[in-house]
């Protein structure tokens, strides 16, 4: 079955508007917790799943040919030269080394989980695209995913039970970049 897309549309208006509403949500910007310099905090334990994803072979050291190749499944036109911004022009960069990179980082503007998810909707749909995942899956070296697979992959995301995974479905499926209420305090 085709997921639902633009070139797919509703005669109900419930439809309509349940695409429009991730679109006006997407603006919005979200209070994410914020580093001792302003930008966005970034914790070991989210940076360690990251790297886990990277350092597919346990050796605690990433080179630039090998972030290149875990990152071209999702960005294929990504550069050498891209990459190694990435990694601060060096060859090679430790976990510690990358931490200590991005921890006092002072990005305001950004929402990691917003920029995720583009890669998971390349047509800007506002939805993820079961194709692409599928794709990733197979490129990353898990396998084909079926499409009952696929299914129940789609049911267990869609935290809002439209049949669909948007935005906000998949800010609750990742372990990073979670907004959190500033009116809310801890009292100790």
């Amino acid at each position: 079955k085709p997921q639902a897309g633009p070139q797919h549309s509703g005669s109900s208006t419930s439809m309509g508007e349940r695409a429009k509403r991730p679109t006006e949500l997407k603006d919005l910007a979200l209070p994410l917790p914020r580093n001792e310099k302003g930008g966005i905090l970034i914790t070991e334990d989210e940076l360690k799943v990251a790297w886990e994803f990277f350092d597919t072979n346990g050796k605690g050291k990433l080179t630039m040919s090998e972030i290149k190749k875990r990152l071209q499944t999702f960005y294929k036109d990504i550069t050498t030269r891209e990459v190694k911004f990435l990694l601060n022009n060096q060859p090679e960069i430790t976990f510690d080394e990358l931490f200590a990179l991005l921890k006092d980082n002072q990005l305001t503007n950004f929402d990691p989980v917003k920029e995720a998810f583009k890669v998971y909707d390349p047509n800007n749909t506002d939805f993820v695209d079961m194709d692409i995942v599928k794709t990733f899956f197979k490129e990353l070296g898990y396998g084909d995913i079926s499409d009952e697979d696929a299914k129940i992959i789609l049911e267990t995301a869609d935290g809002d039970k439209d049949q669909r995974i948007g935005l906000d479905d998949f800010r609750m499926m990742v372990p990073f970049g979670q907004p959190h209420d500033p009116s809310a305090s801890s009292t100790d």
